[in-house]
């Protein structure tokens, strides 16, 4: 459970640093206000409960800071704690063509907080930007407080669950986790007694025992009852796991705002769907979809009006595709995939772009309000090659980006340089 909210925490991080917008907005050579428009208000706070936001510039000097929701104006204690430090050094040591985010655990305040850094790099090679280059080092931090305690101790059956400074003695029948900051150092624990359905059971029966040699007939029976009420508990805990089970599951594999297949389920169907365009001698093709102007539907209507609106444009594009066959997935913000699978010819894919944009460009009313969008699409195509997953959705997002900067609300198909 620590490791898949710090790979959560990871993925909001690489969302908003690998983008060419982020490595702009560093350059000085735009009057990109980025950072401002992105991370200022209360979506973060309140949709991640990330609390401290802090941008690093090429030469390691912060260059803007944010801390719940509001920019900092003055510098703070995190900024010279060696811990941070060591993982900003970290995030730097990347492949800066496809960056990886960095998470550990830091302390700040007294306050244990989960921490992931990301290489601000672009995505594509731009008139401003230049690809494989670093221009600065994105940080967010979350606490891990009592709110979140609560959800984990719901969740796993735990009981007790808190945070404790390093070296107190653990008490009879907890379990602890260790937790390191990114120095090695080991900084507190995480505590909790977990469940022991059979050891509750041998404490309820083991007071009979005494009756069995003189009653024996009678703990028979008493045996009896109490073991059909620990099978029936056994099973009703079966059960809850498995349900638990079925909604990690889904947590990990689906769009919590759309219900579509998130960035990792979308990308294993992109490989299966590879894979079997070259045994069946067909094309596989991935439909690129950035909204155009999603960020003014936020910034006028709110985060709930926009992600209302994601979830009707989820469902449209879902109208577009052949159900069983064709995937539309959401890789954050407001980009969507398209994978279609067992083409024939281009046409097919052209079919589809043309009828989303159409699709797109209808008037949506949603709690009163009319708005109006549209989309800007980038394609690529694959047919019976080495080509993998990422390779076609970086193809697709290039395709895409020229799109957008060739008037938005078309597609355009990715060439070869």
């Amino acid at each position: 459970m620590f490791e898949n909210e710090r790979e959560n925490l990871g993925k909001v991080v690489y969302d908003y640093s690998y983008w060419n917008e982020a490595a702009e907005a560093l350059t000085g050579k735009t009057d990109s206000l980025y950072f401002e428009e992105s991370l200022d208000g209360d979506y973060l706070l309140n949709t991640f409960h990330i609390n401290q936001v802090i941008v690093y510039n090429a030469d390691g000097k912060v260059f803007i800071s944010f801390a719940n929701g509001e920019q900092n104006l003055t510098e703070i204690p995190l900024y010279t704690q060696p811990a941070l430090q060591a993982l900003v050094e970290k995030a730097t040591k990347v492949n800066y063509k496809s960056p990886t985010p960095v998470t550990s655990f830091i302390n700040i305040s007294g306050q244990l907080h989960f921490i992931a850094a990301s290489a601000i790099v672009p995505s594509i090679e731009s008139d401003t930007v230049s690809l494989g280059k670093l221009y600065g080092v994105l940080v967010m931090t979350r606490p891990v407080n009592k709110p979140l305690l609560y959800k984990w101790e719901s969740q796993f059956h735990l009981y007790s669950l808190s945070v404790q400074p390093k070296g107190l003695p653990l008490k009879n029948g907890f379990t602890a986790f260790k937790v390191m900051n990114p120095l090695g150092e080991h900084i507190a624990d995480i505590v909790w007694k977990p469940d022991l359905p059979g050891k509750r059971y041998l404490g309820e029966i083991m007071p009979m025992t005494s009756l069995i040699i003189v009653f024996l007939a009678i703990v028979s029976v008493l045996f009896c009852l109490h073991f059909n009420r620990y099978i029936r508990l056994t099973l009703f805990a079966a059960k809850e796991l498995e349900n638990n089970r079925d909604e990690l599951q889904k947590l990990a594999h689906y769009d919590t705002v759309t219900a579509l297949p998130n960035r990792l389920l979308g990308m294993d169907r992109l490989e299966q769907a590879i894979k079997a365009s070259s045994r069946y001698q067909a094309m596989t093709a991935v439909l690129f979809i950035d909204l155009d102007g999603f960020k003014n539907v936020n910034d006028t209507f709110g985060h709930d009006i926009g992600d209302d609106l994601l979830l009707n444009v989820a469902q449209r594009l879902t109208s577009c595709i052949r159900e069983g066959i064709d995937t539309v997935s959401r890789l954050g913000g407001d980009e969507f995939t398209i994978i279609l699978a067992n083409l024939q010819n281009k046409t097919d894919a052209i079919a589809v772009a043309e009828k989303i944009l159409k699709l797109l460009q209808e008037k949506i009313s949603i709690r009163g309000s009319d708005i109006m969008i549209s989309a800007s699409i980038g394609i690529s195509v694959s047919r019976m090659n080495s080509i993998t997953a990422e390779e076609m959705i970086k193809q697709a997002d290039m395709a895409m980006y020229k799109a957008k900067l060739s008037g938005k609300n078309q597609y355009f198909f990715y060439e070869e340089p």
